[in-house]
């Protein structure tokens, strides 16, 4: 199932035929190996492009393609969400005064053939002042959690390194460094 995975994921993130040789007598259990190992490692969907790579007489059982493609569906769903939570944060903060980026995970997404494929846990930005002569790049992410606090959103602070607070239900990391 390991060398199954691997071939999935060379196939998906290198946008070319998988190496067949894997899948040749493999039985239902071991697909389900696989489907349990890619969602383990946090590259269900990324494995799924893989799976559509492969010639149909080489594909797992219906019921399991069923079930990966409404994960899939699902990991999309999730990836627009987030999409829309971090344009309505930039547009938010913009609106005070703060300027925003959004770092790692999701942002790195861009980079894979499907974007909507990568797995994301939270969103993480870094938030610093739009005018350094009205308010220091500090005062200005430490606004962004004041607003948030403003709105009812619980935020804490997880260590010296970042804020935590759910917009909308999704995890937010304010890193108070850009760097380091």
């Amino acid at each position: 199932s390991e060398q199954m995975l691997l071939a999935l994921l060379r196939s998906s993130l290198h946008e070319r035929e998988p190496e067949t040789n894997f899948f040749h007598n493999v039985t239902e259990e071991d697909w389900k190996q696989c489907y349990n190992l890619a969602i383990a490692q946090g590259v269900m969907a990324l494995a799924w492009d893989g799976v559509m790579r492969l010639p149909q007489d080489l594909h797992p059982l219906q019921s399991l393609k069923l079930i990966w493609a409404m994960e899939v569906e699902r990991y999309e769903a999730k990836y627009q969400r987030y999409c829309k939570t971090v344009n309505e944060l930039s547009t938010f903060y913009a609106g005070h005064g703060i300027e925003m980026v959004q770092l790692k995970g999701v942002g790195f997404s861009t980079i894979y053939p499907i974007p909507s494929h990568r797995e994301g846990g939270d969103i993480d930005i870094y938030t610093w002042s739009a005018d350094k002569n009205k308010m220091s790049d500090a005062d200005a992410n430490a606004l962004a959690d004041t607003l948030m606090q403003e709105q009812g959103i619980e935020v804490e602070m997880h260590t010296y390194k970042h804020s935590n607070f759910y917009y909308k239900g999704v995890p937010i990391e304010n890193h108070k460094s850009f760097l380091n």
